[in-house]
């Protein structure tokens, strides 16, 4: 019977799993953000100021695809960074996988999963966090003019520039060393290389850097993306036609079953969107805390390997909602055309036809007022000058021509 404080991770069982966990969301990730991203360069009623953040997003995905994904579990299952000391350097600046090695007198090693910080991380949760002031701007103030593409490309290139330069500290502290670097002289050296954070200087400069990223990645968009949303779904929830007593009598049943439905729909997506953000983030989130200023549970302790692979697992899950929330916040632009455009083709048929029947009517009393008066003329003529009543006919014959003419042309 094995221990529980055994590593987990040498089982081939958990490999398996982990392996399989991160293929398939590797696969999910490229097909899934790859269709949005030949769907979004193809179609141009897409490319909007707000879908420009959820592009952003959808590239984010892509590179954590590539890098972070595949790199992480063998990185940590094989524990021996093989991919050279040039992307020992370039990784934190696309993933969010840290590997702290500590000196014991046998190997350990443990997992942390970024809020050391990836840029990749901070530019997505800040293009969540985009969104979220645009919808709240756009539904607050529909006065305001909306945020133009150029004006949604100027706020994404300032979030990379700023996550990148807040990502310098982290990329100078990591290192390519050799496994003879945490043991004293003399001993049996660990095996392989590692990628590992050697030049804080001191515990003091790491944990304040660390305690920084969190507040910047997590706590800030976290509170601004609820506060957003809060407002919202208050908004519509106090706006809706069917809560307004002027016209919910006007409203039929099947009226009020799909206003109700639309506000439902959007409570969903919104709630959605944050529960999907506090999913994904916060066991990460809580790992580093702990790890940082060494409060770890005898759990994360018995399993220095497992638990924080876990809780990376369930953060690499974002480049599939990711996906997941562009078709939400697209699919009713694209959907709802349909019944505009149909309720839109029936009220200008109906006007149409208003507008027929009106023309009808018109001709008819113009020809009933014309025959009478022709009639009456014709009498008075008669009466005076004796004229012949062919005239008469033929003014007739005339006259029903013309209506005829002129009704085919109005229908």
């Amino acid at each position: 019977m094995k221990r529980i404080s055994e590593n987990v991770c040498r089982w081939l069982a958990i490999k398996v799993i982990f392996w399989l966990l991160y293929g398939l969301l590797m696969i999910i990730g490229i097909t899934g953000n790859g269709s949005v991203l030949i769907a979004f360069t193809k179609n141009r009623r897409l490319r909007s100021a707000r879908n420009i953040f959820l592009l952003n997003l959808i590239i984010t995905d892509l590179l954590l695809c590539v890098t972070a994904i595949p790199v992480t579990p063998w990185y940590a299952l094989t524990k021996n960074w093989t991919f050279g000391a040039l992307m020992c350097r370039l990784m934190p600046l696309s993933n969010s996988c840290s590997v702290f090695v500590t000196r014991q007198v046998s190997f350990h090693c443990s997992l942390s999963c970024s809020h050391e910080e990836a840029s990749i991380f901070v530019v997505q949760n800040w293009s969540l966090t985009a969104i979220a002031i645009d919808k709240f701007v756009h539904i607050m103030g529909p006065i305001r003019a909306p945020v133009s593409i150029s004006q949604a490309g100027l706020v994404t290139a300032f979030i990379w520039v700023i996550s990148t330069v807040i990502n310098i500290p982290y990329l100078l502290s990591y290192e390519l060393v050799d496994g003879a670097y945490y043991v004293p002289n003399n001993t049996k050296p660990f095996c392989g290389f590692f990628c590992d954070e050697i030049n804080w200087n001191g515990e003091t400069p790491r944990r304040l850097y660390g305690s920084t990223v969190v507040l910047l990645q997590f706590v800030i968009p976290l509170i601004i993306i609820t506060y957003c949303y809060a407002r919202i779904l208050a908004k519509v929830a106090s706006d809706m036609i069917i809560q307004n007593v002027q016209f919910s009598k006007s409203l039929s049943t099947a009226q009020r079953e799909k206003a109700t439905n639309q506000r439902k729909r959007v409570n969903y997506i919104l709630i959605g969107i944050v529960i999907a953000f506090i999913g994904c983030w916060f066991p990460l989130t809580v790992v580093n805390i702990l790890k940082d200023f060494k409060l770890e549970p005898k759990f994360l302790l018995k399993q220095p390997f497992f638990w924080p692979l876990v809780a990376h697992v369930i953060a690499m899950s974002t480049v599939i909602w990711n996906p997941l929330l562009f078709f939400w916040l697209t699919k009713k632009k694209t959907k709802s055309q349909m019944p505009r455009f149909s309720v839109s083709f029936n009220a200008f048929g109906t006007t149409i036809s208003r507008i027929s029947s009106m023309h009808r009517k018109s001709y008819t009393f113009r020809y009933v007022h014309k025959y009478s008066s022709t009639c009456s003329l014709n009498r008075e003529l008669s009466r005076r000058r004796n004229s012949s009543k062919s005239h008469l006919r033929n003014g007739l014959a005339n006259s029903k021509n013309y209506l005829t003419v002129e009704m085919e042309r109005l229908i």
